[in-house]
């Protein structure tokens, strides 16, 4: 059975959007591009609902996490994956409480509109900090402590939650704690695993995942060892850092265009 398309979206467009996403999500699991990932939040966004968006996405994140994990088993810095994670699940519920307050709306359109600003506000906010990070610079510092591993998972579960954007703020914090380069993805892949799973009770709960994103989310799975494979090719031929720019560029104009069609 094909994908359920919203009415008022033209079927190519749909299929590109959600295609191009979902190999986007597979070559920025193998760990070309730093976090180019993000691409695939706004260009989903473009043919769908922000809640069908994240909802059709989360299934299809937790499967990569899971394959992607094979290949880093054992490579954790458990000195700081043991704060991060209790700040990730503060985090959310406090992402969980703004969707249960946001649903309280009779109007769909407010909804929907709100969805858009945050996630294109999360997006527009993750696409500098790798865009400062791509030349060099360095951001800002938090303090060696548990305290700061806590606020990094926090920002990060709420972030996660909203709008599944929040790999860039765990990356550069790992980065800044000086994390050997496997040990570095393996720790951010057996994070995003486990905050992505906890966050399947609050899409269920909520509405987000259901039969029919679920239906969606599943036909385009076998693009992801796809992405997967032209990641691991890419990191051999590929110039990583001219790629990366074309892709945070693109998910800069579409995350602009989420908050402009609101405003």
């Amino acid at each position: 059975m094909l994908p359920t398309i919203p009415v008022d979206v033209d079927p190519t467009m749909y299929y590109l959007c959600v295609g191009l996403g979902v190999l986007i999500i597979g070559i920025a699991k193998a760990g070309f591009g730093g976090g180019i990932g993000i691409l695939a939040v706004p260009l989903i966004a473009v043919v769908m609902p922000v809640e069908q968006m994240i909802g059709l996405m989360l299934p299809v994140l937790i499967l990569a996490d899971i394959l992607s994990n094979l290949h880093y088993l054992k490579e954790y810095e458990w000195r700081l994956m043991r704060w991060l994670l209790p700040g990730a699940i503060i985090g959310i519920v406090i992402g969980t409480a703004l969707f249960w307050i946001l649903n309280q709306s009779d109007s769909k359109t407010v909804v929907d509109d709100t969805l858009k600003l945050l996630v294109g506000s999360i997006c527009l906010a993750v696409v500098l900090m790798q865009v400062f990070k791509l030349f060099g610079k360095e951001p800002p510092t938090l303090p060696k402590h548990p305290l700061s591993s806590v606020a990094i998972g926090t920002a990060a579960g709420i972030a996660s939650t909203l709008s599944h954007a929040a790999g860039p703020i765990v990356s550069i914090y790992l980065v800044q704690e000086k994390v050997e380069k496997r040990k570095l993805m393996g720790t951010l892949l057996l994070f995003f695993m486990i905050m992505n799973l906890c966050k399947l009770p609050t899409y269920i709960g909520l509405g987000y995942i259901n039969a029919q994103t679920l239906g969606n989310s599943i036909w385009f799975l076998p693009l992801l060892p796809i992405g997967t494979l032209a990641g691991a090719w890419m990191n051999k031929r590929v110039p990583e850092k001219p790629f990366a720019m074309i892709i945070y560029m693109t998910a800069f104009l579409a995350a602009a265009h989420m908050i402009y069609k609101v405003i």
